[in-house]
């Protein structure tokens, strides 16, 4: 029997901008359909974020309604650039509102530090309108926020090196982290959380991340928001980007996730000074002098092209709020 397939749906997408257009969609697929993107909610079984334990994940924010509201979760990868989904930032949803950044753990008091955002980058083969199934595919659910002024209170998180391809295997254990829903049975969001998942499946574009409960997995507001994984040199890296929900179920089987590796040539292109050596496609660190403390370290980034490296990648993520949108199927 041939795949199930559908139109690209936007279920519950998360902050409602410029009156009728929304900041990110989320996670889970709307009830029936597996399609891409969900309604947003922090990671399902996971525990809240201690500050400091993932410095450099945070939120997209909007001032809406006179709040600063959060809606997709991001990961900055150079001082003035965060890494989220294509979807959060696409203008189809955001009416061109371009949102700001927060690193604070708590977003719902409202009065939290944000720095403002300069310019979106979603990918341009990225489209809502495009046929999936249920399963893992090649999209284009990626997309970089650059920043008004650079952040300089935290490191970049690492993207993972071309070589360290081989290392994404099957049961590598990863760190889920977002601002989404934690629970099927609750639309709170706002307050980061993380849990400790699995790599389920994978090919060359995107990865099953988590199979549900009793694993933990992404859910709605999670959208944007990284799996990270140490690929064997120590250091926590960048490897998924939340897109949806698996199999278009709500938050019950697992997430999809963009596969960063894929998509570094685009990365860089985006971001060309700034990503710290070592960091995806930059040149390797220089090894310190134990003589001189002031040798080693540096930043450097590569340029870039269109699309995947080696293939292309991923789709959809979750958001946060209300049914909003319908483009060419029904509003979720």
């Amino acid at each position: 029997m041939p795949p199930r397939r559908s139109r690209l749906h936007l279920p519950r997408p998360a902050l409602a901008l410029a009156g009728a257009s929304v900041l990110a969609c989320g996670l889970a697929a709307c009830a029936d359909d597996p399609s891409l993107g969900a309604d947003t909610a922090a990671v399902i079984g996971g525990e809240p974020t201690a500050p400091g334990e993932f410095p450099g994940v945070g939120a997209l924010v909007i001032e809406f309604g006179g709040q600063t509201m959060a809606g997709c979760t991001g990961t900055l990868i150079a001082p003035d650039a965060v890494l989220t989904a294509a979807h959060c930032i696409d203008p189809v949803l955001s009416g061109g509102v371009v949102p700001g950044f927060t690193l604070a753990v708590d977003t719902t008091p409202g009065n939290f530090a944000t720095v403002p955002g300069a310019s979106v980058h979603p990918h341009e083969s990225f489209t809502f309108d495009v046929e999936i199934t249920e399963g893992l595919g090649t999209f284009y659910d990626i997309g970089v926020l650059r920043l008004a002024q650079p952040i300089t209170e935290v490191a970049p998180v690492p993207l993972p090196r071309a070589d360290q391809a081989a290392a994404l295997t099957v049961d590598l254990e990863l760190d889920i982290v977002g601002y989404g829903r934690t629970s099927n049975d609750t639309d709170d969001i706002g307050v980061l959380h993380d849990a400790r998942t699995r790599l389920i499946s994978l090919t060359a574009t995107e990865l099953q991340v988590g199979m549900g409960l009793p694993q933990p997995q992404n859910c709605h507001g999670d959208s944007g928001g990284p799996a990270l994984a140490d690929l064997g040199d120590g250091q926590r890296r960048t490897v998924g980007v939340v897109s949806r929900s698996f199999a278009g179920s709500e938050c019950t089987q697992g997430g999809v996730h963009t596969r960063v590796d894929a998509y570094l040539s685009w990365i860089h292109g985006q971001v060309p000074t700034g990503i710290p050596c070592g960091s995806g496609l930059a040149e390797p660190c220089d090894e310190p002098d134990p003589e001189d403390p002031d040798t080693g370290g540096g930043c450097c980034s590569t340029g870039g092209g269109r699309g995947p490296a080696g293939a292309s990648a991923a789709l959809l993520a979750l958001a946060v709020a209300a049914p909003l949108l319908r483009r060419r199927r029904r509003t979720c």
